[in-house]
């Protein structure tokens, strides 16, 4: 008898039972070459899971949630970084009593290191406000000439910029802020930009003239701000002198963050964020129109994933593997602005990292920081890294060598930031400073020798900036008015050279 006439004659069961077999053992290879999951436990960085028939066990399946919420919860500290930041600069302002528009703080005396500011300078006078366009509607800034800075909503996006650069090319005037949902016909004679947020922050900074402030401190009591509708009646200025005073606008890596968050979202307008955005917001908790009260369980990864976020953000800020963000292949310095970009896209997308390596820096994401104009506006290099590219340590003695004719047209600077705070080091000194303005000895040749560390080198006095044991810190050299050999590079500093 042939094999064919076998199989026929064999019980239909059994031919049920080989066919079974037969399509099991072909799922059970497909579904390993696929990676499928069926009876077993996988090992993963976060855990192991159980999986019975290909669901998981209950257990499994609750932990699964709580990492996919910890995953969401770290992006969505990564991605609105720069929106809690400048939340937390209006909460700062406010505690320190400059809560209206036209409630106006000025360093009168120079920032110090009892200012929490990311990365702000010694040298020249801040001054800042917060608009609140939907409180007040549209508000005019009457401002002064010769300063330099702008608006910015809440997100950091710029709204309008104030001075060389802005549409008042340095000479002020009279500026009107139009609120998101503004539908009207704006009054002529005015330089016109619409928010897309309520809030705006006003920053503007005004130069030292002959190394004093008092000037520029003169020249910004002279701003008025004042909502449209009082034009006729606008309220006195108030001024609120910030030197020397304990007043802190660093965002915080604390369950904190997403509170400050949420508050935010409930007072701009939804459209403001794109559609993936609310979802993964809505998916921690955060929902314009809802209240954000996480249960203990969503609170304890959300407690969990900023810790871990922000460890990624310094590491993703002081620990860059990004080619683009070296100024010359054989030096340590670093662009703030990797790419060139304020709005990050330089590559044909938003490089999220890139804007988050920046945030968690710094403050003040304008297109005049990255302009390239000769003469005018101001760039930035920065390290955290000796010439060795160990990290700079605040027990150790440093020496940065700075070529003969620095290129600027208007002055330099060399501050020196905390790695924790990102903030002037508070080393007990009011200015961790070395500048064109602190008479710094000058070489023979007209280089400049400046010095870090613990102690003092001898004869050293006006080039030392005292770093502190057990603290990180990193520098910043300012070039305000850089000329065209920042551009071409043809001057470069020297790399940071730890002294044994």
């Amino acid at each position: 008898m042939k094999m064919g006439a076998k199989l026929l004659a064999a019980p239909l069961s059994a031919l049920v039972a080989l066919s079974g077999a037969m399509a099991s053992t072909a799922h059970a290879q497909a579904a390993n070459m696929q990676g499928w999951l069926g009876t077993e436990t996988i090992q993963t960085p976060v855990g192991k899971f159980d999986f019975k028939g290909g669901y998981p066990t209950d257990e499994s399946a609750k932990r699964l949630d709580d990492a996919l919420l910890f995953n969401r919860a770290v992006e969505v500290y990564l991605d609105q970084m720069p929106a809690v930041s400048v939340f937390q600069i209006r909460k700062g302002l406010a505690e320190g009593g400059a809560r209206e528009a036209n409630q106006f703080a000025i360093w009168e005396t120079l920032m110090d290191a009892r200012t929490l500011l990311l990365t702000g300078n010694s040298e020249t006078v801040y001054g800042m406000t917060f608009l609140d366009l939907k409180r007040d509607g549209p508000t005019v800034i009457d401002a002064p000439p010769a300063l330099l800075g702008g608006l910015s909503d809440m997100w950091q996006g710029e709204v309008l910029g104030i001075g060389p650069t802005g549409p008042d090319k340095g000479k002020g005037g009279k500026f009107l802020v139009l609120p998101p949902d503004y539908t009207g016909t704006p009054p002529p004679g005015y330089m016109v930009a619409k928010s897309r947020t309520y809030g705006v922050w006003l920053g503007v900074r005004g130069f030292l003239v002959d190394g004093k402030p008092d000037k520029p401190v003169a020249l910004m009591k002279s701003i008025k701000i004042y909502p449209l509708s009082k034009a006729s009646h606008p309220p006195a200025m108030s001024f609120i002198n910030g030197s020397g005073r304990d007043i802190d606008t660093v965002f915080p890596d604390t369950y904190a963050f997403f509170e400050d968050l949420a508050q935010l979202v409930e007072q701009e307008p939804t459209d403001l964020l794109s559609p993936n955005e609310r979802f993964e917001l809505a998916s921690i908790g955060i929902e314009k129109g809802k209240p954000f009260h996480p249960d203990a369980d969503q609170k304890a990864q959300l407690i969990s994933a900023v810790r871990l976020a922000s460890a990624i953000a310094r590491a993703n800020t002081f620990a860059s593997n990004d080619p683009a963000r070296l100024i010359y292949p054989d030096r340590r310095w670093e662009w703030l602005f990797i790419g060139g970009s304020a709005s990050w896209d330089s590559q044909g997308y938003v490089n999220t990292d890139r804007r988050a390596a920046f945030a968690y820096a710094a403050i003040g994401m304008s297109p005049a920081m990255v302009l390239k104009i000769v003469g005018a506006g101001s760039q930035y290099y920065w390290t955290p890294r000796d010439s060795t590219g160990a990290y700079l340590d605040g027990g150790k003695s440093y020496r940065l060598h700075l070529p003969p004719n620095i290129p600027v047209k208007n002055f330099w600077s060399v501050v020196v930031y905390d790695a924790s705070s990102r903030s002037m080091l508070q080393n007990g000194e009011k200015f961790p400073t070395v500048s064109q303005y602190t008479g710094p000895n000058i070489n023979a040749d007209g280089s400049v020798d400046i010095y870090f560390g613990p102690t003092l080198p001898k004869g050293k006095e006006k080039n030392w900036i005292r770093t502190v044991n057990g603290k990180g810190w990193f520098p910043i050299i300012r070039f305000y008015g850089p000329l065209q050999p920042f551009f071409d590079k043809s001057w470069k500093p020297d790399d940071i050279v730890e002294m044994k």
